[in-house]
């Protein structure tokens, strides 16, 4: 009987659907991923979403063979020391695609009619309608960078507003970007033309700081920037160096590391949220039975489709 770890709060769906295969099921979101591994060092399988998963960790469970992240992102996970161990790493693509779709449109909704510094206007006593005067998305040109599960749903979401979608992705031909309802791209196209700049590129050795100077110099004046993907594909010094002269506007949901405390972009955000992009119920119970079920199709069935460090 194998043993499954999951030191996060997953939708229960996760514990019925291994429970039914066989599994053993320890979920505890409250204790330290460490301090629970060292607790549970017969687990054979690990499953997490934003949790860092490092060569301690990995130490600590001896009998590991799995490591499931539920969500894309894997970059919290020490892919190359799980290798060195003979673990593979699977994420489960997808299944919180919508779920940053939809707040990369929030955001752009909130930013362009100040809906936060309204709302605190008016609980103030305020009257201050000539202060927020704001602007419609309709009509406006949309660059996405990555047009993979999250970039072609952020362009099916915003398609109801007769926006222009641009899309950059290395992997993706021009009549595939094309056939999703995209205009193909190149990198600098994307952020001399666009209104609204999108990113949704993992962050890896070739990505990690490339959205930079030579890039947000490009920007048009007061065109808006939305990073719902990971903080460290953004220069943060070079986007401070050009915001004040291009008036760009910033929205921003990812940090180096998701806990309290003072952020460095705090001073260039114009909306920052703690990490919110797949944090519904909705994207929740999609992680979590997806993250299941690839945990039994992998042991029954030896499917190692999910796996990103092979």
């Amino acid at each position: 009987m194998k043993k499954v770890l999951v030191p996060t709060k997953l939708d229960k769906v996760v514990a019925e659907i291994l429970g039914n295969a066989g599994f053993t099921v320890v979920q505890d979101p409250d204790t330290a991923i460490l301090d629970l591994a060292k607790a549970n060092s017969d687990a054979d399988v690990l499953i997490v979403r934003s949790e860092k998963v490092t060569a301690e960790v990995i130490d600590a469970l001896p009998s590991l063979k799995l490591v499931v992240r539920a969500g894309a992102g894997f970059n919290t996970i020490d892919t190359k020391y799980a290798r060195s161990k003979n673990i593979d790493v699977e994420n489960t693509p997808g299944a919180n695609s919508n779920a940053v779709a939809e707040e990369v449109v929030a955001l752009i909704l909130a930013s362009y009619r100040f809906l936060i510094p309204a709302d605190r206007s008016v609980r103030a006593g305020l009257w201050e309608k000539k202060n927020f005067l704001g602007r419609e998305i309709t009509g406006k040109t949309v660059g996405i960078l990555g047009f993979g599960h999250i970039g072609q749903l952020v362009a099916k979401r915003l398609s109801g507003f007769e926006v222009k979608i641009l899309a950059y992705d290395p992997f993706l031909s021009a009549e595939k970007i094309a056939a999703a309802g995209a205009v193909p791209a190149t990198m600098e196209e994307v952020f001399s033309k666009s209104d609204v700049v999108t990113l949704h590129i993992p962050e890896n050795d070739q990505t990690r700081g490339s959205i930079n100077a030579s890039l947000l110099n490009l920007m048009k004046k007061g065109a808006m920037l939305i990073n719902c993907a990971r903080c460290g594909i953004l220069n943060e010094a070079d986007l401070r160096a050009v915001k004040a002269e291009k008036q760009l506007i910033f929205c921003n949901d990812v940090y180096p590391k998701d806990e309290a405390g003072q952020k460095s972009v705090a001073d260039i955000a114009d909306i920052m949220l703690p990490h919110l992009g797949a944090n519904t119920k909705e994207a929740n119970f999609n992680a979590a039975r997806k993250a299941a079920e690839q945990t039994v199709a992998y042991f029954e069935k030896g499917d190692k489709s999910c796996v990103v460090n092979a």
